[in-house]
């Protein structure tokens, strides 16, 4: 994986296996794997994990990636 860091648990992720086909999905720190998204059914609509060390790369899909998801922020 070229980004040696793991992504922020449950934020959304672009990432990169390593057939070279991208996913959109999240990172479960519990089962160190990369989940895709594979629909708008919530949370046991779970898609396809990919260890870890299955990814090539990954970048956030939007600006939450600045805030530590364990501090909510209040607007």
């Amino acid at each position: 994986m070229e980004n040696t860091n793991l992504p922020s648990d449950h934020l959304p992720i672009l990432f990169t296996d390593q057939s070279g086909i991208n996913h959109e999905g999240i990172y479960n720190s519990a089962i160190r794997a990369f989940v895709e998204k594979t629909g708008d059914e919530g949370p046991e609509d779970s898609g396809i994990s990919y260890a870890a060390e299955e990814i090539l790369e990954w970048e956030y899909l939007d600006d939450q990636a600045s805030f530590d998801s364990d501090i909510m922020i209040i607007l």
